[in-house]
């Protein structure tokens, strides 16, 4: 038998004892049946600021490690448990209090069923007070349930993604979608890879092409084409810095910052080196020199930096960590809010004679934090991934030397320009850099998820900047599974995509007729998703004929409509999806819309006109802005609108029909 062969068989028989090994985890019980009745009945209490008893149960490790009478649970113990025994009808003393909503038999069963199915821990005793045992015994469990959980890493990325899910549905006893015919998932590839959706003629060619790895050869080429950096700067512009305010994105334009993005998606730059490259913000030759407007733009305000590299580097929000521990989500806390702070405090907005760039200073910036209980303490280099970055400190009276030789580049003397951003030979935002893109999982796992938010519809974990115990992973396996690949391959992103793109999971239908959708979260069907406003430009211009846009006389400026569509669509991944009047208004009265729709040289209109019958026309309009053909009940709606008034009114309102329906609004 020849190796390539053997080697498909021996994935299958690695997959299939995966598949036998697979039961709910004990993470999965916690998710879908504990977490949400000890939010119900006992979070108010004992999470986040307040813990009564000293008691925090937003966790499985919070709660072994207990309060001031110990801990609350015994693993595979639920009767010398005090979780289980404090919840039972005659117990004394007895949670719920009195007086509150009380734990029906079934609830508590589930509480005894999830502390049974716990591993032993011999250490483990209720009247102990030691509890050095927990770290050691929750990495076991967690290292255990990956082992058994995980299909091997040598899987490709697409085959592993399908097998994940399709072991969930299996469990959940979900159908999946059929698959996309070749009309729906050209729109849908070339809006996510290329920002618009495909001209007629790349249409034609992908539909009347018959080989059978089409779909891949496509999403290859797109790839590699021009219009997929141009797409993802779009998208990575708002995502990292918001959609720019006053006069923000000529700054973002003239110091790089747009050039930056597209050269690091272009060359397919590693996910680690664009975050390192954002954090030291010191590079001096162009493209690179762009990534310093990332923190430049935050003008010295160092609390600002922080919580923009949070989501980034460690793929949660710690604006509430700034007074105190998060209230819900217990591993985040205040110190590592000002820890993170702390590395950014040291740096100054600096132009430099080869650009702008962040200087930072070898001293000072020791600053201290109060907690609710007005304990003060000092900021340490800590943050949310367990890494300290020791730090020599000054004492009580001790007065620091701001001395060159503590600098590799030194700053600049009085009243000289610096030729390159000041740096010292410890760098706070070196250090961070190295912890945040050496041996850090959370990084690969915040962008994993971010991806896959974009691609799919909604995160892994949702929403996709908010990976914490309080927001649970649909899918644990998959997110671990993805971002390990993810790190492995060199945080290789067009690979990612890619991977994601050719998995069954991307390619099913919107729609399931006949029956009641999957759960959005189950990824078994494709979730509907607004485009953004510089996917809805550039999809406008294709289907009225003006991609790419050419200056003739009566069309607006490119730029001007961008400003318009940017203005009138700000909103990118709303988490709920709203259109607002002002869209509406849009849609109904833009000049500037008005003008595209308008016969010039070979636009749309115009080449609607030239065709003799109302069903012609009808058929065309639907090629071209929808991508499909008209049914008899659209075609026979449409034609009284044709027929009702002159040809050139007649043709710009079916195109305006069309270009408002929620159907060419919508990637789906």
């Amino acid at each position: 038998m020849r190796p390539a062969t053997i080697f498909p068989l021996i994935f299958c028989a690695v997959w299939c004892a995966f598949r036998a090994a697979f039961a709910a985890s004990v993470d999965e019980v916690w998710d879908a049946r504990v977490a949400p009745l000890l939010d119900r009945y006992c979070w108010k209490c004992h999470a986040g600021v307040r813990q009564k008893g000293e008691l925090d149960l937003r966790s499985l490790e919070t709660i072994l490690r207990g309060g001031e009478h110990g801990p609350a649970l015994i693993p595979a113990k639920p009767e010398e448990s005090r979780m289980i025994q404090y919840v039972a009808a005659d117990s004394d003393p007895h949670m719920p209090p009195e007086g509150k909503k009380q734990l029906s038999k079934e609830e508590i069963a589930v509480f005894r069923d999830w502390v049974q199915m716990l591993p032993i821990a011999p250490e483990a005793s209720s009247a102990s007070t030691n509890i050095g045992w927990v770290p050691q015994y929750i990495a076991e469990l967690r290292q255990s349930q990956k082992q058994r959980a995980a299909p091997p890493q040598a899987m490709p990325v697409s085959e592993a993604i399908d097998a994940i899910l399709q072991a969930d549905w299996d469990e959940r006893n979900i159908k999946p979608a059929s698959l996309s015919n070749d009309r729906a998932f050209v729109r849908r590839v070339y809006l996510d890879l290329a920002g618009r959706i495909p001209t007629p003629a790349e249409l034609e060619s992908f539909i009347t092409n018959g080989e059978p790895k089409k779909r891949e050869h496509l999403v290859n080429s797109l790839l590699e084409s021009a219009d997929y950096p141009r797409h993802m700067r779009e998208v990575f512009d708002v995502v990292l810095m918001g959609r720019p305010k006053r006069n923000s994105e000529g700054a973002r334009r003239g110091n790089g910052w747009y050039e930056f993005l597209e050269y690091a998606f272009r060359t397919n730059l590693p996910w680690s080196d664009v975050v390192q490259d954002i954090i030291l913000a010191r590079a001096t030759n162009a493209p690179m020199r762009g990534a310093s407007q990332f923190l430049y733009e935050r003008r010295n305000n160092f609390q600002a930096m922080a919580e923009a590299m949070a989501p980034i580097a460690f793929g949660v929000e710690i604006n509430c960590a700034q007074c105190h521990n998060h209230p819900l989500a217990w591993e985040i806390e205040q110190r590592h809010y000002w820890g993170l702070v702390a590395a950014f405090n040291r740096s100054k907005n600096v132009e430099t004679s080869s650009g702008i760039g962040l200087a930072e200073s070898a001293v000072g910036g020791f600053v201290q934090f109060a907690n609710l209980k007005k304990e003060s303490q000092p900021a340490i280099l800590a943050f949310l991934n367990g890494r300290v970055i020791d730090e020599k400190r000054p004492g009580e009276n001790e007065k620091e030397d701001d001395s060159p030789a503590l600098y590799l580049v030194p700053p600049p003397k009085e009243k000289e320009k610096a030729i390159a951003p000041a740096q010292p030979k410890f760098s706070r935002r070196e250090a961070l850099a190295s912890a945040v893109t050496e041996e850090n999982p959370l990084l690969a796992r915040s962008f994993v998820n971010r991806i896959w938010a974009i691609l799919m519809g909604q995160g892994i974990v949702n929403p996709p900047d908010q990976i914490d115990s309080r927001h649970r992973s649909s899918h644990p396996i998959l997110l671990e599974w993805l971002s390990e690949n993810f790190e492995r391959s060199g945080y290789d992103v067009k690979r990612l995509i890619r991977g994601i793109v050719l998995s069954r999971a991307y390619q099913p239908n919107s729609k399931t007729p006949g029956r009641a959708p999957p759960p959005a979260n189950s990824f078994a069907r494709a979730l509907d998703k607004p485009l953004s406003a510089e996917q809805l430009l550039e999809s406008v211009l294709v289907a009225t004929g003006h991609y790419p846009l050419k200056e003739s006389e009566g069309v607006p400026d490119r730029e001007e409509l961008r400003r318009l569509f940017v203005k009138t669509f700000p909103d990118f991944m709303p988490v709920v999806y709203n259109p607002t009047l002002e869209q509406a208004l849009f849609w109904s009265n833009s000049p500037k819309l008005d003008a595209l729709l308008k016969p010039h040289g070979d636009s749309t209109a115009a080449q609607l006109l030239a065709l003799s019958s109302a069903q012609a026309r009808i058929e065309k309009a639907f090629g071209i802005v929808l991508g499909r053909e008209p049914d008899r009940e659209e075609a026979e709606q449409l034609k009284p609108l044709l027929l009702s008034a002159p040809p050139e009114e007649a043709v710009k309102n079916l195109l305006w029909t069309l270009l408002a329906s929620a159907e060419f609004q919508l990637n789906h």
